[in-house]
């Protein structure tokens, strides 16, 4: 069974609304693409925070210097 694991960050975690709509394209794309039978696609919607992707970058440097003399 075919699944599509999707990791998401963002401002705001997609509505029900938005995840409906991907669920639906993904389905007609994997159906018209690998002959996946309709109700056949796994789909999981996974909602990351900020911290849990490379947007820690964005923060203070001086963050990442104490962070690296705390690991010593």
């Amino acid at each position: 069974m075919p699944m599509l694991e999707v990791f998401y960050c963002g401002d705001q975690p997609p509505d029900h609304a938005q995840k409906r709509l991907f669920a639906a394209e993904a389905s007609a794309i994997f159906q018209q693409i690998i002959g996946t039978p309709p109700g056949r696609l796994q789909l999981i919607v996974r909602v990351l925070a900020p911290e849990d992707t490379l947007a820690v970058l964005d923060s203070d440097p001086s963050d990442l210097a104490e962070a690296h003399n705390h690991q010593k």
